[in-house]
């Protein structure tokens, strides 16, 4: 609880925050040519997706402790996942955070998003050169 407090302190991220930029960025992703595709089909319920994303990046930014999900895995699973579509995601996240975060607040969360699309795109380049098995069901 201390290590969250002071992360909330330090820079003004708290968890009303955070579903604002999730819901900020999910309405640019609904809209988006290139992400869209790939989500839209995919989501039935976005005010449920945007939850289960808020909680994510709460556990993320302010390590609650509060998602207990398999995200590469989920990501693994998209046939078509390529380098072009985690730029996308980190411009569409980019811009939500600049329309409702301070410069201080959207570099939080521009350092762990830019970590995690790396990880992705390490893991989808393995996938790919057959270090890690297909997940396809």
């Amino acid at each position: 609880m201390q290590i969250r407090d002071a992360i909330e302190r330090q820079d003004a991220i708290d968890r009303p925050l955070i579903g604002l930029v999730v819901r900020s960025f999910y309405d640019l992703v609904r809209r988006d040519p290139l992400l869209g595709p790939i989500f839209n089909p995919r989501i039935d319920d976005w005010t449920e997706h945007e939850a289960k994303l808020t909680r994510f990046w709460s556990s993320v930014l302010l390590m609650t402790g509060e998602y207990h999900g398999t995200p590469m895995r989920v990501h693994l699973e998209l046939p078509d996942l390529e380098a072009r579509h985690f730029d996308r995601w980190l411009s569409l996240f980019a811009q939500a955070q600049a329309a409702v975060c301070t410069p201080d607040q959207a570099a939080a969360f521009q350092a762990k998003a830019a970590r995690i699309a790396e990880s992705f795109r390490f893991a989808r380049d393995a996938q790919r050169s057959g270090g890690i098995p297909s997940l396809a069901r």
